[in-house]
């Protein structure tokens, strides 16, 4: 082969390589920043995510709670109201002995 033909040969796999090094790099560069710029959206969202559920869930169990409160309240004065008619017609049943262990 001509040394000449060779020489231009190898310039133009030299060139090829640093310009496919460049386009890498650049794409390399440009990947890095589309995930971090999705990364931080992501994270973002999430952030929103978990504020709405904690709100949500606060929500819900301030509605248990108070649901429960208002079933202890009724069973309580359920119970008064039966203690009372008890007491009225003066019959009280026998408890019953404790099990021993």
């Amino acid at each position: 082969m001509d040394p000449e033909l060779r020489d231009a040969l190898n310039q133009v796999v030299v060139d090829l390589r640093g310009e496919t090094r460049e386009a890498l790099d650049r794409f390399a560069a440009d990947l890095r920043g589309e995930i971090q710029t999705s990364a931080a959206s992501l994270l973002q969202q999430m952030r929103e995510t978990e504020s709405g559920m904690r709100r949500h869930f606060d929500v819900v169990g301030e509605s248990l709670r108070s649901d429960i409160r208002a079933i202890a309240e009724g069973m309580a004065a359920s119970r008064e109201q039966t203690d009372r008619r008890i007491e009225e017609h003066g019959v009280r049943k026998p408890r019953r002995p404790r099990r021993r262990r």
